[in-house]
């Protein structure tokens, strides 16, 4: 009797030991990959855009007349701070993100764009890092998914482009990963350069009017 219940206790304190190594890995591993570590800003923070600072990011700085067109070019960049506010005022408009998204933050490292996120998994607070680089293409501001991780776990252009839907000034390439962004209504307006660097992301916007109708007699 005395070996039968020294021997069950042996399997229990086994069991009970190789529950908490479990355990612990478990911890270990939450807290060393998926605990958020990047300083954010909260999605319910209140966003306020100075227009008149804002205008003056786009006032014209350069002006060209010729006798088959007229053209306007302004160049605005835009900080990291700025960027990240940007990103809140877009989230809180998709009510899927609203509920689950716990704050965000935009860096720019070298040539990209990364966005760290932090949302709520199972109750869980846990971090995403996306990453975007950037460029003009035919008159638009492309922004190409390059890569995004949670964690140790990698997430693909699909998972996140799926349930994303065009607006009048985004629309989204989910084929090739791409966020772009142009003027479909405005067609005289292009984004003739897009620039990721020193902290900033920099537009060169063009409104062009060409003389269609116009001849000299």
């Amino acid at each position: 009797m005395k070996g039968n219940k020294r021997s069950g206790l042996s399997k229990l304190l086994i069991f009970l030991g190789f529950l908490f190594v479990i355990i612990l890995a478990l911890v270990i591993t939450y807290y060393s990959s998926f605990y958020p570590k990047t300083d954010v800003k909260q999605l319910n923070s209140t966003i306020v855009i100075d227009k008149g600072y804002m205008i003056k990011k786009f006032l014209p700085d350069k002006f060209n007349l010729s006798l088959k067109e007229i053209f306007v070019e302004s160049d605005a960049s835009f900080n990291q701070d700025e960027i990240t506010d940007f990103f809140i005022l877009a989230f809180n408009e998709i009510p899927e993100l609203k509920e689950n998204v716990t704050g965000l933050k935009a860096k720019i490292e070298n040539d990209t764009i990364n966005l760290y996120i932090n949302f709520k998994y199972k109750g869980l607070p846990v971090e995403s890092k996306l990453i975007f680089t950037g460029e003009s293409i035919d008159g638009k501001g492309v922004f190409h998914y390059k890569e995004g991780n949670v964690g140790f776990l990698n997430i693909s252009k699909d998972r996140i482009f799926s349930n994303l839907q065009d607006t009048s000034i985004v629309q989204f390439d989910k084929d090739n990963g791409n966020v772009i962004l142009s003027f479909e209504g405005i067609k005289q307006l292009d984004i003739k350069d897009v620039t990721i660097k020193d902290n900033e992301i920099s537009f060169v916007f063009r409104g062009t009017l060409k003389f269609y109708n116009f001849s000299f007699k």
